[in-house]
């Protein structure tokens, strides 16, 4: 099979966004290591260092971005009488100010630190003139912060052409720095402003921002020590912006994945794929009744040598599953996707919850989709003999889908991430990932790195070997806190799908052991 890079899906991606998107190949350590001397930018001892801040409402300033665009799209048409009528934003209500001080809590470097006093909100913001208009020269950016709870902490540098709108151009415009922060006090170190925007981003540096995402009502953190130093960061802090310095390199691994069913270990999906590239068949376009008609042939060839197998069809909405209640309902599916990706300033501006769509984007490993099924319906002793996973395109393959060779990939994930509340950040309110998108494989990882399953998409309805992974979640050993799937360009209908028979299935061939 020819080694097309649509078939290597972390390429696939490197090579869309390589233009544009850069990363470290640095994994985040103990953010507290030393990085040199620097410039600092802020240490809050003198009373005007504080009275400089101010809260800025960022959605205003969003509509009044959005407003002039409009204008000058509108003088510059053909024929103005023609132009539809502005439409304001739709936006979250105005952030509740936040209350700014000077204190003697916390302070790292001298005798004082910044306090500031949330009262709630989504992204609360101050702002202030940056001491420091060129930051070319430097490679590192860090500060010390202390909080009482595990929160993200955002610092935001805006330039004289820097907006603050949700689009792609917008999101390049800026940079942000999520950190992911613990109770007490931390040293926050990620890559000052990256290579790509030097020319045009670092020499014109207007305002320096900080915000919390979702503050709790009455919280307060202290911030110190603001600082950047000419010299390239040992170690970065969560969460790491997978688009910093270098090209795009995918977080892997510090070892190496097993593949579940074999006795291969590869580095990473790149690695997997060409291992298999000389195995790949092209592609049948099968419908769901086709598919479908295969397990159940499959099925009654099992049958044949343990006639007491049980095949049973984990799709919401499909009866037959419990064979103690038989029209019951299944309703054990859920999925959810995280529609932004990096930059990170692009990310913050636009990160969301897709747990309620109708169709779930499994393209890339940067914006992770989630799916998980309840398995408990199936007795605990009994012995796993086949299993199939089917999910449906949400739109018809694309010109030449079975020619251009692309490897579908799941992994396990290790929290117990919620429908509507999975983001890159948290995997529920409140309760986030070690890393950007869960992309940490350490002791106590997000992930494990282990292919569940793997291989090509179909047509308008895939199937894959799940065997092995429903194995792996009834074995006793592993909690069932579902997978993350990936694969170049696919985009599947959800278990929200109007049509149940078009919604994510797990077809399980069991035996009882009686």
């Amino acid at each position: 099979m020819d080694s097309d890079l649509s078939f290597r899906p972390l390429r696939f991606v490197a090579v869309l966004f390589a233009c544009l998107l850069f990363a470290s190949s640095a994994r985040a350590e103990d953010p507290s290591t030393p990085i040199g001397a620097g410039t600092v930018l802020f240490d809050f001892e003198a009373e005007a260092d504080v009275a400089a801040w101010s809260n800025v409402d960022v959605y205003a300033l969003r509509e009044a971005e959005a407003k002039a665009s409009y204008d000058a799209a509108a003088k510059a048409a053909a024929d103005p009488s023609k132009v539809k009528p502005y439409r304001p934003l739709v936006q979250p209500a105005k952030e509740p100010e936040v209350k700014i001080e000077r204190t003697t809590e916390g302070a790292t470097s001298g005798k004082h630190a910044l306090k500031l006093t949330f009262a709630g909100g989504r992204m609360p913001t101050i702002s202030t003139r940056s001491p420091l208009d060129d930051w070319r020269p430097y490679k590192t950016f860090s500060a010390d912060v202390t909080a009482d709870r595990t929160c993200m902490v955002v610092f935001r540098v805006m330039t004289g052409t820097g907006k603050y709108g949700t689009g792609w151009n917008e999101g390049c415009s800026r940079w942000e720095f999520a950190a992911r922060v613990e109770p007490g006090k931390n040293t926050v170190v990620t890559d000052a402003p990256h290579r790509l925007w030097n020319a045009i981003f670092n020499k014109d540096v207007r305002t320096f921002e900080i915000y919390i995402y979702q503050p709790h009502e009455g919280e307060t953190i202290t911030i110190d020590n603001i600082r950047l130093s000419t010299e390239k960061p040992r170690t970065v802090s969560p969460f790491k912006d997978p688009c910093s310095e270098g090209l795009l390199k995918p977080f892997v691994p510090a070892g190496r994945y097993k593949v579940l069913g074999t006795d291969l270990e590869v580095r990473d999906v790149d690695d997997l794929a060409d291992r298999l590239k000389d195995k790949w068949v092209k592609p049948e376009n099968k419908t769901v009744e086709q598919v479908e008609g295969d397990i159940r042939a499959d099925y009654e060839k099992i049958r044949k040598g343990r006639p007491k197998a049980v095949l049973v069809m984990l799709r919401d909405g499909q009866k037959g599953y419990d064979r103690a209640d038989p029209d019951k309902a299944f309703a054990g599916w859920e999925d959810a996707c995280t529609p932004s990706h990096v930059p990170m300033a692009l990310t913050l501006g636009c990160f969301a919850n897709n747990g309620r769509g109708g169709s779930v984007e499994l393209s890339s490993r940067y914006r992770p989709a989630f799916l998980r099924v309840d398995l408990s319906s199936i007795p605990r002793d009994a012995r796993i003999l086949s299993a199939r996973l089917i999910l449906v395109r949400a739109s018809e393959p694309g010109k030449d889908w079975d020619a251009k060779p692309t490897l579908f990939a799941a992994e396990p994930c290790n929290r117990p991430w919620k429908e509507v509340e999975v983001n890159v950040f948290e995997y529920a309110h409140d309760r986030f990932w070690n890393q950007y998108a869960a992309m940490d494989w350490d002791d106590d990882g997000d992930r494990t790195a282990v292919f569940l399953a793997y291989g090509p998409p179909g047509g308008k309805a895939s199937s894959w070997d799940f065997t092995e992974a429903v194995r792996y979640w009834t074995d006793g050993k592993h909690p069932n806190n579902g997978f993350i799937p990936y694969c170049p360009g696919l985009q599947i209908l959800s278990r929200e799908c109007a049509q149940a028979e078009n919604r994510p299935c797990l077809a399980v061939v069991y035996e009882p052991r009686e």
